[in-house]
């Protein structure tokens, strides 16, 4: 590899349609945890949009599932009660590495990346849904 550097990384996106919880409720917060984030900052904006909202969907990435978990548990030990449904998939990231030399081809590196999604409601949900 040290006749190629690095380029850019194309993520999966993940949209409503996408995340294999199905019937998401129709007002729900959105928290994507990344490794660099601050789980205090992620926690105070969860907190003030779920008492809006009533739902808040924590998804995370790799080595950012430890922390969606620890957001997820934190946010229901403060909100008893909840209703929780979680599924585990993989999103698929491609690494772009271009040659330093003429004479060699751009590599394409497809990596799947465990990924975790987690709901939490105040209201009812699915109970015959696995997870």
């Amino acid at each position: 590899m040290e006749n190629y550097t690095k380029g850019k990384n194309v993520e999966q996106e993940w949209t409503k349609e996408t995340v294999p919880i199905p019937n998401l409720p129709e007002n729900f917060t959105w928290m994507h945890v990344k490794g660099g984030s601050k789980m205090c900052n992620l926690l105070e904006y969860a907190l003030k949009a779920f008492k809006e909202t009533g739902a808040v969907l924590w998804t995370g990435c790799g080595p950012a599932v430890v922390k969606t978990v620890s957001c997820a548990e934190i946010m229901k030990k403060r909100f008893k009660g909840l209703h929780q449904i979680n599924k585990i998939c993989y999103t698929k990231v491609e690494e772009f590495w271009t040659p330093l030399q003429e004479d060699l081809e751009e590599l394409v590196v497809t990596r799947e990346l465990p990924t975790i999604h987690i709901l939490l409601s105040n209201e009812t949900l699915d109970k015959e849904e696995p997870g």
